[in-house]
């Protein structure tokens, strides 16, 4: 039978039987806004999931305002439809992917706030949460539910840096985590769907706090970030760049790439939201600069050696670990879940929403 309240073609009801819960098959409709390789990814791996048999059902429905973006998205074929107003894309969404260029976030979550439903979760994969976070607290209703949301991408790409939709894969979300920031008021029944839906990309779930989260981010985005404008800038107001410019390898073209996918205004509204963090940060770079400056003024050859031999031998214990995703658990909780989305969201606001229940009970 079908469950109360859902339209026949959403949801086939779940039912108890002998005390146990028996769990039927769940059709959602996703929405991604921003179709990246992050956001076409997912929408590759969803539909590879329901090609191997996955027990659930996804319709996905796709925005970006970046023709580069938007029309190679569409090329794909993998989104059943791509929307010209991000609005209208979320309207019957039960999912939102809130994957929007940092510079139109804010402008996004106050355009779709009306169109969303009661009951929908939004993914915020913003590389800083605790500004989403309040967006989120300004725009949503009570029923309208919030998660940070941070993938982690599969090793095998963790080199490469097109951000483009042709780049996506599938496995971009395999053998890696992917980071949860709920707020403290999120609903178990919106986390456990993060949790499962995070699952199915392929991911290890683990949480964050959106302050903790931002702090590593600092270190591990916005210094990268930083210290690639700032190297191009540098090399730009030298005297000897007319002829500099012309000797450009990989080394440079690698380092200054921030400047190639990220926005100005992008990197100026990061920075100045993460900006105490960021502080912090260059104070212990400009540190470990000034200490090399130092040595190298003084020729010190045995503390040059020093400082590359220890960076080198961390860096390769270290890159062995991302690899094969060994970590030391107790740095974030772990997860304990089910396979299926169904049955970590059995009652509750988005259960009786998505996936019904007799008189919206357990």
């Amino acid at each position: 039978m079908l469950c109360d309240g859902l339209q026949p073609n959403r949801v086939t009801c779940f039912r108890h039987s002998t005390g146990k819960k028996e769990y039927g098959m769940a059709k959602l409709t996703i929405a991604i806004l921003g179709l990246d390789r992050l956001g076409v990814s997912i929408a590759l791996r969803l539909r590879a999931y329901v090609e191997k048999g996955g027990q659930h059902q996804f319709e996905v429905i796709g925005y970006d305002s970046r023709e580069d973006f938007e029309k190679p998205a569409r090329k794909l074929k993998v989104l059943e439809k791509v929307e010209r107003k991000p609005y209208t894309a979320v309207e019957q969404a039960d999912l939102v992917i809130m994957n929007l260029p940092y510079e139109d976030l804010r402008a996004g979550y106050e355009l779709i706030a009306p169109s969303l439903r009661a009951g929908v979760v939004l993914l915020d994969t913003a590389v800083i949460k605790e500004p989403s976070l309040k967006w989120s607290v300004q725009y949503l209703g009570a029923e309208q539910h919030w998660i940070g949301f941070s993938p982690v991408v599969n090793p095998a790409y963790m080199f490469e840096h097109e951000l483009d939709p042709e780049s996506a894969s599938e496995d971009y979300f395999h053998d890696s985590v992917i980071y949860l920031t709920p707020s403290v008021q999120c609903m178990r029944e919106a986390i456990d769907l993060a949790v499962n839906f995070s699952v199915i990309l392929g991911g290890k779930p683990a949480f964050l706090d959106p302050a903790e989260h931002d702090s590593l981010t600092a270190i591990t985005e916005e210094i990268p970030q930083l210290l690639s404008i700032a190297a191009y800038s540098t090399a730009m107001s030298h005297k000897a760049w007319g002829d500099a410019q012309r000797l450009t390898n990989p080394p440079f073209n690698v380092l200054t790439r921030y400047l190639l996918t990220h926005h100005p205004d992008a990197l100026r509204d990061e920075w100045l939201a993460n900006r105490e963090r960021l502080v912090r940060g260059i104070d212990e770079l400009v540190r470990t600069l000034n200490d090399v400056r130092e040595r190298l003024a003084a020729e010190d050859e045995s503390a040059i050696e020093a400082f590359l031999i220890g960076a080198s031998d961390d860096y390769q214990e270290w890159i062995n670990r991302r690899h094969k995703g060994e970590w030391d658990e107790q740095s974030s909780p772990s997860v304990q879940f089910d396979n299926t989305i169904a049955s970590s969201l059995f009652g509750g606001a988005i259960s009786r929403k998505l996936f019904g229940g007799k008189d919206g009970k357990k």
